[in-house]
């Protein structure tokens, strides 16, 4: 019983790290995104990037600086230990859309992508952090939508709410 205990504790902890990867992409923070991968980590995401996981957040946090926005959701996390807990394998369902805008900065149309982000994990000084993504692209296609404007959110240089809102805790 203490094992299942402590294995629902490293999920959760692992999930945690899963949610603030997407946090980091849609607010475009890079800190909280480099906090997630270890500094010596591998990331492979097909053709579109290839090294290590620092250089993968500034490359998807430069390309999300010139979109309207972005949405990424996390779902059927499967989660897997070693023995001793240092280490977890985890694939991931991932779901992203993204507005991007046309030469007069306008939404035009939206990139939906499907993919399985499939992550080995250490723990590290007491944190679980992604030693090696390989992203299985499953599902992507271009929307042209009519568009709504967003509304109360936050992105890049314009603080978003749910930082204030965990900030007054």
């Amino acid at each position: 019983m203490e094992r299942q205990i402590a294995e629902l504790i490293e999920k959760e902890a692992i999930r945690e790290q899963i949610y603030n990867y997407c946090r980091a992409l849609d607010r475009i923070d890079n800190e909280l995104g480099y906090s997630v991968f270890a500094e010596d980590s591998k990331v492979d995401y097909g053709p579109t990037y290839k090294g290590d996981g620092r250089g993968f957040i500034d490359m998807m946090l430069n390309m999300h600086r010139t979109m309207v926005s972005t949405h990424h959701m996390m779902t059927n996390i499967l989660i897997k230990f070693n023995e001793d807990m240092t280490r977890a394998a985890s694939e991931t369902y991932m779901y992203a859309g993204c507005k991007y805008k046309n030469k007069a900065g306008e939404a035009s149309f939206v990139v939906e992508a499907r993919c399985r982000d499939i992550d080995k994990w250490e723990k590290r000084d007491g944190k679980w952090v992604i030693t090696e993504r390989v992203v299985a692209g499953d599902n992507t296609f271009m929307l042209t939508p009519r568009y709504f404007d967003d509304y109360n959110n936050g992105r890049d240089t314009v603080k978003d709410p749910s930082y204030t809102f965990f900030e007054e805790l």
